[in-house]
Parts: structure tokens; sequence; C-alpha cells
């Protein structure tokens, strides 16, 4: 192997596929950067079982070869050279020779040929701005579990139905669903591998379903954020693998969740149900909510309670430290019968997770009882949103 190419581009291709490097490999070839030169120029990839990403960039070729080089290593190699120097690449004998300008280095190489083979990339499903995309995963990834002893509920489920495309996030407490409209291309995927459950008898809209595909929340957040432009970005799954494809010929991908996503249709409410509206200012809420939770841990709640034409948060009791603070706040119906206003509690950090994910001004909490889920959605002052929505499990007050 002998070639050239500009050092920005290079650092630019390994710092994309070092992504899928392990923290700790179980096996050394899986530290390692996969790099091989061809027609097209030199390709870079990199695979640890679980995630794979590749890279193909433009060099001068002067010999074609295949090396496997330590990936964190040449990471910062590339990451430290001029961005408009050239480097020259070569391998010589089990050393890899990295030089540009007066600066050279010398790698130690791993066997090739214990490297696994990439995983196919499945055909692409659909077609969407990767800024659109990114901020849908943001606002239903938070809401998904971090308990890998309930693996399903780690993930952000995927559901293409015509030209919509729903990611829905829960951790049993709360539930973030996002619809946007996406280009699709017509394939369909293989359905997802199931657990040994008994199948329930699907309802109507189930039926609509095309395709779906469960992805790791954590790497769905990281994937997106890194891959966010303007530009349009492919999503294609197949046989339990998902890739991302953007212009440049990068790709990065994962293994999809095995198991039964809980079932979400229907679960939403319609807010015209709800007994009680209450519409507030999001920052103002935002900011009223970290402050009175200063005085209590993550596991205590803040109360929300309608005074006339404002909303009275607070938190702490007893001999703990207490907090208050107030916010405005328009509402409409009641949420106890006979009673005007309403108590009801959440987890903070919950509450926070779930405003700070609207796009519009001003949020409403669609109540229907204490005890029960609240609908939280973004309100423009308009019908139409951005078609996101957050179910959120109130925390039972003690009675007094």
């Amino acid at each position: 192997m002998k070639l050239r190419a500009y050092a920005g581009v290079l650092a630019d291709a390994v710092a994309h596929v070092a992504r899928a490097l392990p923290t700790r490999a179980p096996v050394p070839v899986l530290a390692g950067i996969l790099l091989t030169t061809g027609p097209d120029g030199l390709s870079l990839a990199a695979y640890d079982y679980e995630s794979v990403a590749t890279c193909r960039l433009t060099a001068e070729i002067a010999d074609d070869g295949t090396v496997l080089v330590p990936g964190r290593l040449l990471t910062e190699i590339a990451k430290a050279l001029p961005k408009g120097a050239e480097v020259d690449i070569e391998l010589s004998g089990t050393r890899l020779l990295v030089t540009s300008g007066s600066a050279r280095f010398t790698l130690p190489t791993l066997p090739v040929e214990e490297y696994p083979a990439l995983p196919p990339v499945p055909d692409t499903v659909l077609t969407i701005t990767a800024d659109a995309f990114a901020d849908a995963v943001g606002q239903c990834a938070p809401a998904a579990g971090t308990d890998d002893s309930l693996p399903v509920l780690t993930g952000v489920l995927l559901t293409l139905e015509g030209e919509k495309l729903t990611l829905a996030g829960t951790d049993r407490y709360r539930f973030a669903m996002r619809e946007i409209a996406v280009q699709p291309t017509g394939t369909v995927p293989a359905e997802p591998k199931r657990s040994g459950k008994k199948k329930e008898k699907k309802d109507q809209a189930d039926d609509a379903v095309l395709c779906t595909a469960l992805v790791p929340a954590k790497w769905l957040t990281d994937a997106s954020k890194a891959l966010a432009g303007e530009h349009q970005l492919s999503i294609g799954w197949h046989d339990g693998q998902l890739t991302f494809t953007v212009p440049g010929s990068r790709t990065i991908g994962t293994r999809l969740l095995e198991g039964d996503f809980p079932r979400f249709r229907g679960l939403m409410p319609d807010p015209a149900d709800a007994a009680m509206t209450l519409t507030i200012p999001v920052d103002e809420a935002l900011a009223a909510i970290k402050r009175v939770a200063l005085v209590v841990d993550d596991k205590r709640p803040i109360r929300l309670t309608h005074e006339d034409d404002q909303l009275l948060l607070d938190a702490g009791d007893g001999d703990d430290a207490h907090a208050a603070d107030r916010i405005p706040c328009n509402a409409t119906g009641a949420l106890t019968e006979g009673r005007e206003g309403c108590d009801i509690a959440f987890k903070p950090a919950y509450l926070v997770t779930a405003l700070q994910a609207l796009t519009a001004p001003e949020a409403r909490l669609h109540l229907t009882h204490p005890h029960k889920p609240a609908l939280i959605t973004g309100y423009s002052g308009g019908p139409t949103e951005d078609g996101y929505e957050h179910l959120l499990m109130p925390i039972r007050l003690n009675a007094s």
C-alpha cells in the first residue's frame, strides 16, 4: 500500500469511522481501523460487531493494499497534522509509515486476517433532511430507559407508514412520540426478530404499519448529532442491521434491538378529552422548575397548583428545605370535579426533559386526573404544531 491524501480530509474520515471503535475492545483487532485502497480511492472502516462506520475519500494511489492499524493512535496522529498539508501513507513490512512535511510516524499493524467481515449496507428505506431527523431524535430519545436489564426500553422505535415516520421512546414512566414527514423509497425491510411471546391481535392502526426498527437510543442520539446538517440522510434497515448514509460516501450503522416494544397506538389521549388544560410559557416554566427543584433530590416531586391566572410550583415540606415560584398560566376546565384549579406533581427532571423538547414558545399540559398521565404538547397560537407529544406519569401526593 502506498498513497497520498490531504491531511484535513484524512482527519475527518478517520474521526468519522472512529465513532465505531469500542471503548474497551474484547479482542485487539477490534481496536483497529481498516484501510483499503481501490479504484475509488481510500476506504476506512471500524466495526465491533455492534456498531460499524465506513468512509471513502479521494487519494492518489500508487500501490493497492489493505492494512489494519490501531484506531485511537491513527485518530490522534491525523488530528495533529496541519489541515492543508499532504500526507503520505506507505506500508513497509509490518509497519505503516505516515509522513507529512517534517513529521514522520511509524505505526504497528494488526492481523488483517483476524478482522471480521463488515456487515452489508441495507437498502435505503427512506430519506430525510439530517437536521430534521436529529431534532426528532433529540425529542424522543431522552424518554428512553437506561436500565440494561430491560433492553427493549433502551431503544427508540422507528415506525414507517407511507410518508410518515414515527419515533417513540419510553421508560414506562414517560412516553415521547414525534411524527415527521419523510420520503420512502418503497423498499420494505424484513421485520426485526421478536421475542418468544405470543403476538397479540393487531388493531386496525397496526395493520397499516409498513416497517419498524428498534434502535439503541444512546447510539441513535450520538449518530444523528454527528451526521446533522442540511444534507439528505438515507436510512435503511434489514436483518437486524440499521445504517445511515450521508453524501461523501460515509455510513454509520448499528445492530437493532430485539423484543416487543410497548404498544403505543391509542396510548396518547386526545387533548380534547382533557378535564383541564394548562397553557404556560416554556422558558419561564423551565427557569422556575429548575429554581424550585434545587431543594429536593431527583426522586421527590414538584407540585403544580393552579391559582387564578398563575401556576404555583413548590417543592419540599416539613422540616426540610422548601421553595416556591409562580408563572403565568391560562387554564380551562377543572382537574377535580366540584373544585376549581388543580393539584398534580411530577418528577422535576422528567418535566424539564419534556418541556425542553418543545419547539413552540408555549406548552400545554392536558390533564385528566391527578393520578393519570398528563399529555404535554407545544402551542404556537395555531392548530398546526410539530407533531411532538409527551406523556408523563404524575407522582401521587400524600393525602393531607
